[in-house]
């Protein structure tokens, strides 16, 4: 299990990197753009490269997130609860994540394939929408596995006490 987790944890790093160039990307494509406004020359297709480069930055996000507990929460609320109530909430949210998570990455790459297999591509450039999404079908998968493994963690934990 431990070897799962390093595994895990080096691919979301990698995927921490890759977000991070997306928003520097974002950046940088933007001044660019607005630079090339003032002088009456615009880039071409910009709006579209930051979208999609935003769609990346989210879902390489998604892993670092989950494993930091980056997410909103209702702590307050919960702590007033009971032990053992805070373990089966925990349990029953954890287990309504992966169940979510892991039907929306078989949607994606689903999406994906309806894309791929209809030749739709983005308005402005011409370019195949469908990579986009098997990219964040991908980054969907890694935080299901990394939320799957939390879940078996917390359950290995749970039995112990």
């Amino acid at each position: 299990m431990e070897i799962v987790e390093k595994i895990l944890a080096r691919i979301g790093s990698v995927m921490r990197i890759g977000g991070c160039l997306c928003l520097l990307g974002m950046s940088f494509l933007t001044v660019a753009d607005i630079t090339g406004r003032l002088n009456r020359s615009p880039i071409f297709g910009s709006e579209e490269v930051v979208t999609f480069l935003a769609v990346l930055a989210l879902g390489l996000s998604l892993p670092y997130a989950h494993s930091h507990r980056s997410h909103i929460g209702v702590e307050v609320f919960v702590q007033l609860m009971s032990t053992t109530v805070r373990r089966r909430l925990k349990l029953f949210r954890e287990t309504l994540s992966v169940a979510f998570f892991a039907t929306v990455t078989v949607m994606m790459f689903a999406y994906a394939r309806d894309k791929h297999l209809s030749g739709e591509v983005s308005m402005n450039l011409g370019l195949p929408e469908y990579h986009l999404l098997y990219a964040l079908g991908a980054c969907f998968a890694v935080a299901t596995l990394t939320m799957f493994v939390d879940l078996l963690l917390f359950l290995l934990q749970w039995r112990k006490s």
